[in-house]
C-alpha cells in the first residue's frame, strides 16, 4: 500500500513527498524525501525540517485514527536528534501513546535510509471533536 496524501490532510506532504507506505490502529509508516532545499550547511537536513516532517506525519496520523476532529492543536512538540539525516528518502513511524478525550500522545520517529534511527518526536496534542461544539 502505497497513498500519496492530498491537500486536504497535509500542507506539506506535496513539499516532503510524503507518502504512507502502512496502516494500522496503532502505527502509520510514510515515507519522506527531503529535497535540496532543505539541506543545511553540512549537506544533511536541517533540523527544522526534520521537525516537520514528523509533526506533519505525527498529525495526519491524528487525522486518519480518530473520528469526528475538528481541531487538533499541538500543546508540546520535542525533538530529539539521534544521528544526521541525509538527504533524499526517510521513513517515518508513528505510534500512539496515549489517546484520551481530549489530549492525543503521539510518537514519530525517523530513520534513515539504512535503517537506523535519526530522530524522535514526542508529540501531544489537543484536540476538539466536532461533536463538542
Amino acid at each position: 500500500m502505497i497513498e500519496t496524501l492530498h491537500n486536504e490532510e497535509s500542507n506539506a506532504a506535496e513539499f516532503f513527498s510524503l507518502k504512507l507506505i502502512k496502516e494500522t490502529k496503532e502505527m502509520y509508516v510514510f515515507s519522506v524525501i527531503f529535497p535540496q532545499a532543505s539541506k543545511n550547511i553540512y549537506g544533511g537536513v536541517q533540523g527544522g525540517m526534520i521537525s516537520a516532517a514528523m509533526d506533519e506525519a505525527t498529525f495526519v496520523s491524528i487525522l486518519r485514527s480518530q473520528e469526528n476532529i475538528k481541531k487538533v492543536s499541538s500543546t508540546n512538540h520535542h525533538v530529539l536528534f539521534h544521528k544526521p539525516v541525509l538527504l533524499g528518502e526517510n521513513k517515518i513511524e508513528t505510534k500512539f501513546k496515549k489517546i484520551g478525550k481530549r489530549v492525543i500522545n503521539i510518537e514519530g520517529n525517523i530513520f534513515s535510509a539504512d535503517g537506523e534511527l535519526a530522530a524522535t518526536l514526542i508529540h501531544s496534542t489537543s484536540i476538539i471533536r466536532s461533536s463538542e461544539g
